[in-house]
């Protein structure tokens, strides 16, 4: 069309030269509008774009935060480690839950509005976060941050793959991606000088167990120090100023969403993007389930990989054969996020360049090479820790994104299916990084043991994926020339 019309404008262009005077007010007025319309598809397209980015930075400090504080998480609900990492499970069940809620509710309600409120619920369960004293009560709220959580990840996902196509959202999907470790990033950064300003920030390990406490104590010494324990301790946990932080940050892009709510922002870029618009019709659910159940697995072993060194690299540090102390300990946290948005800063240019499935066997290669030199020499060897940790994010931080373009490559995922993403990624985190913590509890540095394994299976996911769309390809083409051959019979 656009050429089309290009066409016109030269022909109308020669008709001027030629002396025709009605030809030349009908070509500018038209040449303004195009004009016009091409300016305001920008204008709100980078609006849109931009609270898009913000939300996905605050998701990041949503996620990321638990990582470094999970000590302080376990110390204020008087629990293990491995006991607190069930909010990991219940943030990812509220994932799964809010990822297949997505369809129906972009389907009946404003989506600029809903994003919007789910990003003020996101910042409430955020800032409430630091003061809850019960392990379940902390899970429970955990979870419903999840569900938020699962809304905004999959339906922000969905929208872009709608308004701009599969090919054409390939580097805005890696972009997508690239800003919740933009988000994550900043997470340590901000709770580390709050983490040194906190006593009981030291690993569970070091603390005796009740039953070690010797016999032969006095109990009213016992009962004394009780006494005195509360006038001791800070009226305000200091982590607390960190999570609200974040919660405040998450209620301004809340007003944003709400603002290009009233603008009309969608329907505006969508009036002038409609040839762009994603417009492929879904396959039958029967041709894609073999298809679907392997994403759902590669999706799985992704997430719970990446979660499970990012969620535990701190506490890992601290409480294995390394020691290192607070401020390595969230330094070492904080690298892995700059290798991770490195790593989707980079996914942005070089997937419009390689195919996804290249950039996805590329990373494997490399996520598998670098756990196997990290299980073998970490331990021992604290200068493997900190670079290993910044190549394994970077390498592993595009095989999300590329892993969506890949998919899309073979079905439309930008509306009904867009859950499935969600249902590997929340019960590869409900599962794994639980297990993670369990495995915490009895040998910490066991963790990178299971990311390990976590790498080689999703690569023999992804093996198994290759095989299933190239079938899934040449049976649609089977069935394209049937109706292609039927339509001649019949003419």
């Amino acid at each position: 069309m656009v050429k089309i019309y290009h066409f016109y404008l030269k022909r109308c262009e020669r008709e001027i030269t030629r002396g025709d005077d009605m030809l030349p007010a009908v070509s500018t007025q038209t040449k303004a509008e195009y004009q016009n319309k091409e300016q305001n598809r920008g204008i709100w397209s980078y609006a849109l774009l931009t609270a898009i980015s913000l939300a996905r930075i605050g998701g990041g400090l949503f996620v990321a935060l638990h990582g470094p504080t999970l000590l302080t998480l376990a110390n204020n609900v008087g629990t293990s480690v491995g006991s607190v990492s069930y909010l990991f499970s219940g943030r990812s069940f509220g994932i799964l839950a809010g990822g297949i809620a997505t369809g129906f509710i972009m389907r009946k309600f404003n989506k600029m509005y809903t994003f919007g409120a789910s990003t003020f619920i996101l910042a409430v369960v955020v800032s409430v976060t630091p003061w809850i004293t019960q392990l379940w009560l902390l899970v429970s709220v955990v979870m419903l941050g999840g569900l938020v959580f699962g809304y905004l990840d999959a339906g922000m996902q969905a929208l872009i793959l709608q308004i701009w196509g599969e090919k054409e959202s390939r580097g805005l999907i890696s972009g997508y991606h690239f800003m919740i470790a933009a988000g994550a990033f900043m997470a340590p950064f901000i709770a580390q000088p709050f983490l040194m300003q906190e006593d009981e920030s030291v690993c569970p390990a070091t603390v005796p167990p009740i039953e070690q406490i010797d016999n032969s104590t006095n109990t009213s010494q016992l009962l004394s120090s009780s006494d005195s324990t509360p006038a001791e301790q800070a009226p305000i946990n200091p982590v607390v100023w960190a999570y609200l932080i974040c919660a405040v940050f998450l209620v301004v892009v809340g007003f944003y969403f709400i603002f290009l709510g009233c603008l009309g922002t969608e329907k505006r870029i969508r009036s002038v993007r409609k040839e762009l618009v994603e417009v492929r019709r879904e396959d039958p659910v029967k041709m894609v389930a073999p298809l679907f159940a392997l994403v759902c697995i590669y999706y799985f072993f992704c997430v719970a990989g990446e979660m499970a060194y990012n969620s535990y690299i701190y506490s890992v540090s601290i409480c294995s054969e390394l020691q290192f102390n607070v401020n390595d300990g969230t330094l070492v946290n904080a690298v892995f996020w700059i290798g991770f948005g490195s790593g989707r800063l980079a996914g942005v240019f070089i997937l419009k360049y390689l195919k996804p499935g290249l950039v996805i066997t590329i990373n494997f290669v490399a996520t598998i090479i670098l756990m196997i030199i990290v299980c073998i020499f970490g331990q021992s060897h604290a200068p493997v820790i900190w670079t290993v940790t910044f190549l394994y994010s970077f390498f592993q931080s595009t095989i999300y994104p590329a892993g969506v373009s890949w998919v899309s490559q073979y079905t439309n995922m930008s509306r009904n299916y867009t859950f499935v993403f969600s249902i590997g990624q929340a019960l590869g985190s409900m599962i794994l990084v639980t297990t993670g913590g369990l495995i915490f509890d009895l040998y910490p540095f066991g963790v990178m043991y299971m990311v390990l394994g976590c790498s080689v299976v999703n690569a023999g996911a992804f093996a198994c994926m290759t095989v299933e769309g190239r079938r899934l390809a040449k049976k649609r083409a089977l069935l394209g020339n049937t109706y292609s051959a039927s339509n001649t019979l019949m003419t």
